[in-house]
């Protein structure tokens, strides 16, 4: 359960439903409001339905013994990715920011066909976090979406952003 993000939740399971759905979700708030949670729920539910059954639970529940949950849950569903900054193996801190290589990466994703379902989900916590040309690479990605694929970009300052992504 999300707390506090009733109208999000909304808007996003009338345009799942319906399949009119932005290939991209900008998620902007302060730290710890439930982004990437938001993010992580709606990804479970998009892989979910797209592999079949659809759900009759309401909004973004899933069944935590479909398949696919099982397999977000690993961390090891084929059709979603999840980029956020790498611990650095010499000093065992976290990256400053994501790169370019972890951007471009994506490409393996999209150069195939969906393995398991008909959709593909990205999820980036936090996009403030890409290095400028990580950024640019992502917005090359966001101009030219694959076909049924979702962006979740999880933002804690979106003017920091390129305007071309917000």
């Amino acid at each position: 359960m999300i707390i506090g993000q009733d109208r999000a939740i909304e808007e996003f399971c009338n345009a799942w439903a319906t399949r009119r759905l932005h290939h991209a979700w900008l998620l902007a708030g302060p730290k710890g409001v439930g982004k990437a949670s938001f993010a992580h729920a709606a990804a479970r539910r998009v892989l979910a339905d797209a592999a079949g059954p659809q759900s009759d639970l309401p909004a973004l529940a899933t069944d935590d013994d479909h398949p696919m949950v099982k397999l977000v849950e690993a961390g090891s569903h084929p059709d979603m990715r999840i980029l956020e900054r790498l611990v650095n193996e010499r000093t065992g801190n976290l990256a400053r920011n994501i790169s370019v290589d972890q951007v471009r990466s994506l490409s393996e994703l999209f150069d195939l066909s969906p393995a398991m379902s008909d959709w593909r989900v990205v999820a980036i916590d936090s996009v403030d976090d890409l290095e400028p040309s990580a950024a640019n690479a992502l917005l090359k990605m966001l101009e030219e979406p694959p076909p049924n694929s979702i962006f979740f970009l999880v933002s804690h300052a979106p003017g920091r952003l390129l305007p071309t992504i917000r």
